[in-house]
């Protein structure tokens, strides 16, 4: 198959027109078309205007890779990725820095030492506070308190150097200084008060219920037997019988002993008293 170019149809159209005006046939306007002449291989009017079109000059268009420029092309693209990855590590955390940065100083091995020396002494005097605490409880160990609903004995007789307890109180006798006796209070935590004093020489301590009996060798030779309510707002005073006198002997008390309510006295003549607490 051939192709008619451009100036060859463009002849024909030109000798078409010519026959049509020589037979007498004349078409002109602008539905004019030759009869013989294909509309597809008429010459049409660009849609670009004819002044915004310019030819190329050298050195510009796309350039062809040849044998000729072949190194060069290769030079330019090394160059061109060599930029791109150095533009890629200048990014981001790999950006250069620009001023002085904070210079950070080693830690020193000392002052670590230090510190950790100093904890361990912390908890050594901490351990030795400790035990000292410890071993103080255990040598001053508190008084025991008597156990709720653990009644104590309320009818006790001991020698006059003894004592007895009530109520988690500890009660004895002490000489005081101007000749007479005394019976002391003894709390839990120590602390001591005088309840009352005997003239006499006692010669043992009774715990009567709450009641303290002392019998006693009287200087003038006799003997009697005091009493004293523990707690109470009385003064201590011998032993009355039942008209009111006070139970008394001549003598000294031999033994006293403590038998119920009663208590039985015998003295240097050898007679033999019954006192009655009730």
């Amino acid at each position: 198959m051939s192709y008619a170019s451009n100036d060859e149809k463009y002849r024909r159209s030109a000798h078409v027109t010519d026959r049509h005006a020589a037979g007498g046939v004349s078409r002109t306007g602008a539905h004019a078309v030759p009869e013989d002449v294909d509309d597809g291989s008429a010459p049409r009017q660009s849609a670009v205007p004819a002044g915004s079109l310019k030819t190329l000059s050298a050195g510009q268009g796309a350039r062809v890779t040849t044998r000729d420029n072949a190194a060069e092309a290769a030079d330019i693209a090394r160059d061109r990725a060599a930029e791109r990855s150095r533009s890629r590590r200048l990014r981001g955390r790999n950006r250069p820095r620009y001023g002085k940065e904070p210079e950070r100083k080693p830690v020193n091995p000392k002052f670590v030492l230090l510190v950790i020396a100093g904890v361990v002494g912390l908890f050594v005097i901490l351990a030795i506070v400790a035990v000292v605490t410890f071993l103080a409880a255990q040598d001053n160990p508190q008084p025991q308190e008597p156990a709720a609903g653990v009644e104590e004995p309320q009818q006790v007789q001991t020698t006059a150097d003894g004592s007895v307890t009530y109520q988690g109180v500890s009660y004895s006798l002490e000489a005081t200084g101007d000749g007479t006796y005394a019976v002391i209070a003894s709390d839990s935590k120590g602390n001591k008060t005088q309840e009352f004093t005997v003239r006499g020489t006692p010669v043992s301590l009774i715990l009567y219920n709450s009641v303290i009996v002392v019998p006693e060798n009287k200087s003038d030779g006799t003997w009697d037997v005091v009493a004293y309510t523990i707690g109470g707002d009385s003064a201590p005073m011998a032993v009355a019988d039942s008209s009111g006198n006070a139970i008394t002997g001549r003598g000294t008390i031999s033994t006293a002993t403590l038998d119920g309510s009663v208590v039985h006295v015998t003295d240097s003549t050898g007679a033999t008293t019954d006192i009655a607490l009730e």
